[in-house]
């Protein structure tokens, strides 16, 4: 298998878009690739990130593949050179595992690579664009990528302050045993960036959300979900009763909640979680100072965030060595699985390796005992020894 990469890494937002694909146009450009039988076989994985052309063929196809996608997507022929990165063989293989894994992310271990590479792996199967040795790295990258997250803590160490919030909510309603709807949380400043985030996790958890805003009017089902409702900013104070957290993330150069106007409407009775998420605060410092009150601030989440960002380094060799030990077997698997292909192209010897048991069983034990290398050596050589004469 090769790869030609273009990702975050190493191209501009400005100049990777033109590397992007449309589900139609890969299931376009495969099909043209595969019928001028410049590969056998593709996958494509088209995100935000990267854009990168999984493929299998022979010595020539990486050269004329990256030609083709020149042309193609309109792009200088010395710019693919320029800002893509090319592999092959066991690389090919290992850099899939690593993006399956979240290893090659700009957020280290995320989940979604491992759906958009799933998705762009079943398409193109679906489409029958992929062949034996596609479907066996792509399927042992998925198997991979899930071992790595049973055996390490990467995926279930969030760095992202919004999501640390949400999870922080989560455990507060948990542990203090709101149900129905005392477990409605308020993100004041929904619209924007930190504060959509925060809602669309607890959405996601299936906690409630009503959230403000100085600029939309009263409405339902934000973000296509019936757990989710928006209100004028000014409406604020009148819904504090009806949420057991009320999360803060404005640019707003006052208070979004004031120690006299919350006790007006809240009475300071009311057992509740503020998290003020802005710089400078959203929320009147005085306001921890209630009895049932608690107060955590954007340093709190940022001292989490950091906390967690050094568990993933440290988690970092962990998986390394999941993906070195998945990229060794599928290796294996792919040179038994050229050698059987051989084999068949060959009546006299695959008439000898079904009926005399002992070359099979040698075989197999060599796979099992012997590094992917070696192995590859052996059954080139077992290969030409039996169709040389043994000589």
């Amino acid at each position: 298998m090769f790869c030609i990469s273009a990702s975050y890494k190493k191209v501009p937002v400005a100049i990777r878009q033109y590397f992007a694909f449309t589900e139609e146009e890969q299931c376009i450009f495969i099909n043209k690739l595969i019928e001028e039988r410049v590969i056998r076989g593709a996958v494509i994985l088209s995100t935000c990130n990267r854009s990168e052309l999984y493929f299998t063929g022979d010595g020539s196809s990486v050269e004329e593949a990256a030609k083709k996608l020149a042309l193609y997507k309109k792009i200088n022929g010395s710019d693919i050179k320029k800002y893509c990165l090319f592999y092959g063989g066991a690389n090919a293989v290992k850099h899939l595992f690593n993006v399956t894994c979240g290893l090659d992310s700009m957020v280290l271990g995320e989940d979604e690579i491992l759906r958009q590479v799933k998705e762009a792996y079943l398409d193109a199967a679906k489409a029958n664009h992929t062949d034996g040795e596609l479907n066996i790295i792509f399927q042992d990258a998925l198997n991979c990528a899930k071992s790595g997250k049973s055996r390490t803590r990467l995926s279930t160490t969030p760095v992202s302050v919004a999501t640390i919030t949400a999870n922080t909510i989560e455990k507060y309603i948990g542990e203090n045993n709101f149900t129905g709807s005392d477990r409605k949380v308020m993100v004041i400043g929904i619209t924007g960036k930190t504060g959509g985030t925060v809602a669309r996790d607890l959405i996601s958890k299936g906690i409630p959300v009503i959230g403000t805003s100085r600029r939309h009017r009263q409405e339902d089902n934000i973000y296509g979900s019936s757990m989710a409702g928006i209100i004028g900013f000014k409406e604020r104070y009148m819904y504090i009763n009806q949420v057991c957290a009320i999360a803060s993330a404005t640019t707003s150069p006052h208070y979004t909640l004031t120690y006299e106007e919350y006790l007006k409407y809240a009475g300071g009775s009311k057992k509740q979680l503020l998290i003020d998420l802005a710089v400078p605060y959203d929320i009147d410092r005085a306001l921890a100072g209630l009895k049932d009150i608690k107060l955590l601030d954007i340093d709190y989440f940022n001292t989490l965030s950091n906390k967690n960002i050094n568990i993933k380094l440290s988690e970092i060799s962990k998986a390394e060595e999941v993906i070195a030990e998945c990229v060794e077997n599928t290796m294996k698997k792919i040179y038994m699985r050229k050698f059987l292909v051989k084999l068949k192209g060959d009546k006299e010897l695959e008439s000898k390796f079904n009926n005399e048991k002992w070359l099979s069983h040698m075989v197999y034990y060599l796979k099992d005992i012997l590094v992917s290398s070696e192995l590859k050596d052996v059954l080139e050589r077992i290969y030409n020894r039996e169709t040389s004469g043994g000589n």
